[in-house]
């Protein structure tokens, strides 16, 4: 029974992590959608991110499985340029925007996710590190 509630912990917590990414990497295409001056709906960039982040795991899930395989850097390398091209075309054709715009808007998007990740690791990082500080606050050295 207790691998169940483990198992069910773990399901809960992969769809948190998939949702919380999902909406911060909409955020961050959202905010550099208006920064380069395409006006688009916060729900749409929510839509189409949406589209990006399944057709992109579906692809990492290629790639890893080919990389498991041969054990290959080339493997990931032009995965990582497959997924970057869809995500262009995806972008490009849902938010009707050209070629260099598109291309634009997903590197700050890119820099601007970082950021925001970059931050939030901080955060966790610091909650983490007070969480175990007063959990091992009580111990003291070995004379």
């Amino acid at each position: 029974m207790a691998s169940l509630e483990f198992s069910l912990l773990g399901i809960i917590g992969i769809i948190v992590a998939f949702v919380v990414a999902w909406v911060i990497s909409s955020l961050s295409v959202y905010i550099t959608a208006r920064i380069i001056g395409v006006q688009v709906p916060f729900l749409r960039a929510l839509f189409v991110t949406l589209i990006v982040d399944i057709v992109s795991s579906i692809i990492n899930l290629v790639v890893a499985a080919g990389f498991a395989l041969t054990y290959n850097i080339a493997v990931l390398i032009i995965g990582i340029i497959i997924i970057f091209v869809i995500a262009l075309i995806i972008y490009k054709y849902l938010f009707d925007m050209d070629w260099i715009k598109t291309f634009v808007m997903l590197i700050i998007a890119g820099v601007i996710l970082l950021g925001i990740m970059a931050i939030l690791a901080l955060i966790f990082a610091a909650i983490g590190f007070l969480a175990l500080g007063n959990a091992f606050s009580s111990l003291s050295a070995a004379p």
